[in-house]
């Protein structure tokens, strides 16, 4: 009993700060399907200097625009989407050192998937692409889907590089190769399961699906999820949400946004920690009078009431405040202190000795792991109110939020329904 014991008190600050448990990676996936083209994928890192880049057409290079980070270097993107309608997303693989070129194919100056987005149109255009050139940046693996409905994961196979084409109305990848899922040095990835039994799960592709998703599949840890999108490929639109944070959301059109040239933006500025409070969702209120409350950190809204979901009857109520620029990060310690807690409490009854040793092992792993990382985008303290008279009596009410950015880019929250009584 004693050495199970000593056992459980050895392997439990492993367990519970080991870096393993929040991988390096990302979630890819794209669908089409009933007139839905859709693409998305969460961005995991350690990197939360996350940033939005906006390159309009010149050259013979198509308009586009690049998410990714800020790094020594300058900016690192990792996936982009170009005005034509094509996307493309990448996601780490475990590393090799057996990649080369094998077939002395040609080369490019920069990497191969930025040359892809300025030049093609079409996944056919990136597969020639990638069959004509030899890249040696395959630390990983891209997606690219276009307009068309089709899609594509690219990868580097034994010698060369290897296409896997969608073989059903989606797709989706994690960290493993899909080329060679059967080889033990590669792994399988809970969240590409989670993902791909959701897709099987619901019949209809949708927006409201494709957020379900990135919600369940994100991570936390030394690697969180630190922003997510989702890219209307038909529509040329994109949904960004900020790290794990699935109630607010920036809607950007790419055309609109790469009219008004080039852009660079840190990409938690365009959002306001919008929360809706009342009336709550399916909330039965008086129809005489109904009082909104939202928080939010902007100094401008637009309140949206209907009885369509669309809005498309509703005329936005503009409130115009004035609030300070505070910000309320959240404290790493308390992780750690609740969890030394947790096990000083599991073994509160035995001697002396052996709360020692915890307290020892836990102060020397939260010396080693305070490199996990929590959200720096604390919930805004900043209250809202517009009251709104003489709403129909007996009927079934939309609402929203959304906040009028300085630089011409809004935020706004998730739409939550209300009944008059």
């Amino acid at each position: 009993m004693k050495k199970n014991i000593l056992s459980i008190i050895i392997l439990f600050p492993i367990i519970v700060f080991n870096p393993s448990h929040s991988l390096k990676a990302c979630t890819v996936f794209s669908a089409a399907d009933n007139g839905q083209i859709l693409g998305a994928t969460n961005k995991d890192s350690e990197n939360i200097d996350t940033r939005i880049l906006f390159l309009p057409a010149a050259d013979g290079k198509y308009g586009r625009v690049y998410f990714g980070y800020r790094v020594s270097g300058g900016f690192q993107n990792v996936g982009g989407m170009n005005k034509q309608g094509l996307w493309y997303d990448g996601a780490s693989l475990p590393e090799r050192t057996d990649i080369k070129n094998h077939y002395n194919k040609p080369t490019v100056s920069g990497e191969l998937c930025e040359k892809a987005l300025e030049e093609c149109v079409s996944v056919d255009e990136v597969i020639e692409m990638y069959s004509t050139y030899f890249s040696p940046h395959w630390q990983g693996h891209s997606m690219w889907a276009d307009k068309e409905g089709n899609s594509v994961i690219i990868e580097y196979g034994e010698k060369d590089v290897v296409f896997i084409r969608k073989k059903d109305t989606y797709q989706v990848m994690t960290n493993f190769y899909v080329s060679d899922s059967v080889n033990a040095r590669w792994y399988n990835s809970y969240r590409y399961n989670v993902a791909n039994h959701m897709f099987k799960s619901n019949s209809e592709i949708s927006l409201s699906l494709f957020r379900s998703i990135i919600d369940a599949v994100h991570q936390t840890g030394i690697n969180p999820t630190v922003f997510s999108n989702i890219y209307d490929l038909k529509n040329g639109e994109i949904y960004t949400f900020n790290f794990q944070n699935y109630k607010e959301f920036v809607k950007i059109d790419l055309a609109d946004q790469l009219s008004k040239g080039e852009q660079y933006y840190k990409l938690p500025s365009l959002f306001n920690q919008i929360k809706l409070s009342e009336p709550a969702s399916g909330e039965e209120v008086n129809a005489s009078s109904v009082t909104f409350i939202w928080y939010g950190d902007a100094q401008n809204y637009n309140l949206y009431y209907s009885e369509n979901p669309d809005f498309s009857d509703s005329i936005p109520i503009e409130i115009n405040n004035i609030i300070a620029d505070d910000s309320y990060p959240i404290n790493l310690s308390s992780v750690y202190l609740a969890a030394f807690l947790l096990i000083a409490g599991i073994f509160r009854g035995y001697n002396k000795k052996i709360i020692s040793m915890i307290t020892i092992l836990t102060i020397i792993f939260l010396s080693c792991e305070m490199d996990i990382i929590t959200s720096p985008y604390g919930p805004s303290n900043h209250e809202h109110t517009m009251t709104i008279e003489n709403l129909n009596s007996n009927a079934e009410y939309y609402w929203k939020i959304v906040a009028v950015g300085n630089n011409g880019i809004d935020s706004e929250s998730l739409t939550e329904t209300f009944q008059t009584n």
